[in-house]
This record gives structure tokens, C-alpha cells and sequence, in this order.
């Protein structure tokens, strides 16, 4: 859209452009004098109309009248100097008008140029250093990580098998349990965040990784040179009303306050996720947390598969020395619970999980011995309580204490007993503990951190599914520490070393150390 100018100046403009076109010099002016004049108020018009002051068609009449010989002079037509003309023009007498000086001209320029660059700046279409509306409302981010992985698995351990490979070749497949293993992996995620207004956004993200492992962006390198696949792991709406209220909807991060116990760091969810964090006087600031997200959509609508949760908690704020927050949830997974097909029937193939891991208390729901299908032998119910201390130390240094604990209240025996067809003993606790000494973001050259952890989940403690999948390859029945430590390289660069040492708590022997080293760039 064309900028208007004030009234009063656009006509100015336009009588001086006009009586520069339309002027008549004296018959003894210099030749070249016209001509510079002549070009002048060309330069002008043509202004005029880049301003959108005056017409193309008008523009292109003036000059024409511009370019024509004046009345009086040498090759002037006869109509032109006939009964219409001025009596002194016919006479030869000299017609003079006042000159407009260079100094003036670009006076008009300058008071032009400044004007439209004040409105264009007011409006947000032009101007130095000044982006499009829409435009304002995007922000980009993500990282790349490449990791060197050596996975060292004990001779003595036992076969193991692949619940997820099993169920989708229907007939049994063991996982590796006893090779060692090296790998080079690359991790890419690219984001943007969309803020339409102060209520409503999104966000959308792409990822290496597969449509398969829910668990895991990482690619590991090696295939023949094909290309990486790229996925969609956030997808969703997001709606703020004021700093206390938010609700996303679509395919988010993890809207939880917890550790790597119950959640996998990489885990995605779909559904809707709403959390209100009212304050609470000087004490801080409270939050609630309420989800409900589609774990397996299945054709027959009223067996879809379900997770509902709520969390409550307090955070502080360090007023000094120490901050700290501390939360209690309960999730609870509706329809996850195996069901045994009919002699010849395959109706409840539906309740086998899509992925699963290791661990968790599994039978056999297949009408057909030749074609295995295994499906969960309980029902999860889970109580979590999670808190973590930040003491600030010497040289603005972080000590952060994190402890975790968790128990499935939805186990019970003699049902599990059953389906099983042997008597399983509750095993449904697991905590972790966690503790880290140094900078709390390692975003710039020679920032370092230190940590160790442990951790114990027994086997039906939480679901394999969606707990961790780095501790003894991931899965439930484990118990194991990890310790390493992360060093800036350089801003939003970090370089990080990590050992794993998992063992089997009462399953089948199964022993694994794995160690990682990391080079992290975000951006």
C-alpha cells in the first residue's frame, strides 16, 4: 500500500511540478539552462509518481507538454501562437516566471524521503533493522548431537527375548544380550515456535530417529550411505492466560516434573496437557498438572488405550541459598492389560503392546502356540514423588540433590498369578537418586558439571515401555549407577563423557556397561 502525504504538501508539490513543466523562459535564456531545468523537472514528475502523488497517464502528459516547443519559439505551430495565445507571447515578449533553485528542489527531496521513512517505520512495512509482523512471531531452534556408543555385555548373561520384534514377526526373536557392540550416532532436531498473539502459539519440530522407537531420535550410522528419515516428534496448540495457566494440545514434550524413572528424556505425548501455577504469597509458587493422552487409538473405539495423570507440587525460589521443588503424581493407564484370545480367534490381538522393552510381567495372549503374541499380565498404577534441592556453592557453582520414587498401587497378585500361569511375586518400587556439582547450563566455554546417580526399578514398578532407555539398554528389572561429567567447548557447544553399569535385579542374568561420549551444539 502506497503512503499518503499530508494535503496541504501534496498539492505544493504538485503546483511546482506543474509550474515547472508548463513555465516558459525568456526568449534570452541560455539553452543549456533550459535543458537542465528541463531534466530537473523531469527527475521530479517521475518522483511524484513513484510517491503515488501523481498518475502514470499524468505524468506522461505533463512530460509530453514538457517536451513540446513554447509558444514564441523557433518551430512552434501556428495553432499554438494563434488567437488563443497571450498578446505578449504573439508580440515576442519575454514571459517570466520564478526559477526554482537546486536548494529548494532538494529541500522538497529530503522532507519527502524523511516522511515516508517515519510512516513506514510507524507501520512496520519498511525501514532499517525492521521485519514483516508475521515474521516477528517465529523462533527457531535445535541442536546436533554426535555420540560415539560401546555397549559391553557380560559373557554369563542370559538369552533375552525381543518383545517388541516378537510381536511383530509373531514368532520369538531374541535380542543381542551377549555381543559387544560400537556405534557412531547423530542426533537432529529442528524447531519452530509460532506466538500468534499474548494467548495462543504452537510449536512444530523435526527429528532423526524412526516411526518405531518412541524412546529415541538417535540414527546410528552405518547403513550404506542411505539418507537419515526425518519425523514430526511436536505437533501442537498452545494456549497461555496470564503466567499461571497453560494448556497445550497435539504431540508435546514432557509436561511432568520428574526424572528419567518413570519418563524416558525423549519421550514425546499426544493428547492434552493443561498446568496452573498460581503463587503462593512469598512461599513461591504452586502447580497442578492434569493430562489425558491417547497411548494406542484402535479401530474399536471404546478399547483405545489410555494415559490419565495429575501432579501437584510446590516450587520455591532461591532466596538466597537454596531453591528447590518437589511434586506428587498419579498416572494411570487405562485398557493396558492384556487379554487371552479364543481358541482360533485373534479379536484381542489389539491389547499387545506396540513397543515395549524389557522387564515387565508379560504372558502369552495368542490362540495359536506357533504364532507367540505377548501382552502386559498387569495393570499400572502409578504413584510417583519427586524432589530436588539447588544449594548455590562457592564460584556461583550448582549443588542439585534429586530423589525419585515410585510404586504401581494397580498391581495384583494373584490376578497376575493367573494369567501368567505361575505365581509372580509383587515387584512394583523403584527409586533413583541423583546428584550433579557445577554451572546449571553448560552454554559457554569452560562451564563444567559433575554428576552420579542411581538407580533401582524392579519389574513391575513402572512401564518398560516408557522409562528409560540407556541404563542396561533400557526396560525395568535393573539396578545400576551412571557418573560422568560435561565441559564447554564453546558458546552452546558442550563436550560429555558418561558410563552406565546396569544389572538384573531378580530376572534372568543380564549385565551391560555402556559408555557414551557426546558433542552437543544448540542453536
Amino acid at each position: 500500500m502506497k503512503p499518503a502525504l499530508p494535503t496541504i504538501r501534496r498539492w505544493h508539490c504538485l503546483a511546482l511540478a506543474l509550474a515547472s513543466a508548463s513555465a516558459c523562459f525568456s526568449a534570452h535564456a541560455a539553452d543549456a539552462e533550459i535543458e537542465r531545468v528541463r531534466a530537473t523537472t523531469t527527475r521530479l514528475i517521475n518522483l511524484l509518481v513513484e510517491q503515488g502523488l501523481v498518475t502514470r497517464a499524468r505524468a506522461d502528459a505533463l512530460l509530453k507538454e514538457l517536451d513540446s516547443p513554447a509558444p514564441g519559439a523557433p518551430g512552434a505551430t501556428a495553432q499554438a501562437q494563434g488567437a488563443g495565445a497571450p498578446a505578449a507571447v504573439a508580440a515576442g515578449t519575454a514571459v517570466r516566471v520564478p526559477y526554482v533553485p537546486e536548494f529548494v528542489r532538494k529541500e522538497i527531496k529530503d522532507e519527502l524521503r524523511s516522511e515516508l521513512v517515519a510512516q513506514a517505520t510507524r507501520e512496520g512495512w519498511a525501514g532499517p533493522g525492521v521485519v514483516p509482523v508475521w515474521v516477528r512471531g517465529l523462533r527457531w531452534e535445535g541442536d546436533l548431537r554426535g555420540r560415539v556408543q560401546a555397549d559391553n555385555f557380560d559373557a554369563a548373561n542370559a538369552p533375552a527375548i525381543s518383545i517388541t520384534e516378537t510381536n511383530r514377526t509373531r514368532a520369538l526373536t531374541l535380542a543381542n544380550s551377549t555381543v559387544d557392540r560400537q556405534r557412531l550416532r547423530v542426533r537432529a532436531r529442528l524447531g519452530m515456535t509460532v506466538t500468534a498473539d499474548e494467548n495462543w502459539g504452537g510449536n512444530v519440530r523435526l527429528t532423526t530417529g524412526n516411526g518405531t522407537d518412541p524412546l529415541s531420535s538417535n540414527q546410528t550410522l552405518g547403513s550404506y550411505g542411505n539418507r537419515f528419515t526425518a519425523t514430526f516428534d511436536r505437533a501442537f496448540v498452545r494456549y497461555r492466560n496470564g503466567s499461571s495457566f497453560n494448556v497445550v494440545a497435539g504431540r508435546f514434550g514432557n509436561p511432568w516434573f520428574g526424572t528419567d524413572l518413570v519418563w524416558a528424556n525423549d519421550l514425546g505425548f499426544d493428547g492434552v496437557a493443561a498446568q496452573w501455577t498460581p503463587a503462593v504469597g512469598n512461599w513461591g509458587r504452586a502447580f497442578v498438572t492434569a493430562a489425558a493422552m491417547p497411548v494406542q487409538e484402535v479401530e474399536l473405539a471404546s478399547a483405545d488405550k489410555w494415559l490419565y495423570g495429575i501432579q501437584a507440587g510446590m516450587e520455591w525460589p532461591g532466596r538466597g541459598l537454596v531453591s528447590g521443588r518437589v511434586g506428587l503424581a498419579y498416572y494411570h493407564y487405562a485398557k493396558m492389560l492384556g487379554k487371552t484370545n479364543a481358541a482360533g480367534s485373534s479379536l484381542n490381538d489389539f491389547t499387545a503392546p506396540a513397543f515395549a522393552q524389557k522387564g515387565n510381567s508379560y504372558f502369552n495372549i495368542s490362540s495359536d502356540p506357533a504364532r507367540p503374541l505377548l501382552a502386559l499380565a498387569s495393570d499400572y498404577r502409578l504413584v510417583n514423588l519427586t524432589g530436588s534441592i539447588d544449594i548455590l556453592t562457592i564460584g556461583q557453582k550448582h549443588l542439585v540433590l534429586t530423589a525419585d520414587v515410585v510404586r504401581n498401587v494397580g498391581f495384583r497378585q494373584s490376578d497376575v498369578s493367573a494369567r501368567v500361569g505361575s505365581t509372580v511375586t509383587p515387584e512394583t518400587a523403584g527409586y533413583l537418586l541423583r546428584a550433579s556439582l557445577g554451572d546449571a547450563d553448560i552454554d559457554a566455554l569452560h562451564k563444567w558439571q559433575v554428576f552420579f546417580s542411581y538407580k533401582r526399578v524392579e519389574r513391575d514398578a513402572v512401564l518398560d515401555a516408557f522409562t528409560d532407555s540407556d541404563l542396561r539398554g533400557g526396560g525395568t528389572d535393573v539396578k545400576g549407577y551412571s557418573l560422568g561429567a560435561s565441559y564447554g567447548l564453546g558458546k552452546n557447544t558442550a563436550a560429555t563423557l558418561r558410563w552406565l553399569s546396569g544389572d538384573a535385579i531378580s530376572g534372568a542374568p543380564l549385565s551391560l556397561d555402556t559408555l557414551h561420549l557426546d558433542l552437543l551444539l544448540r542453536f
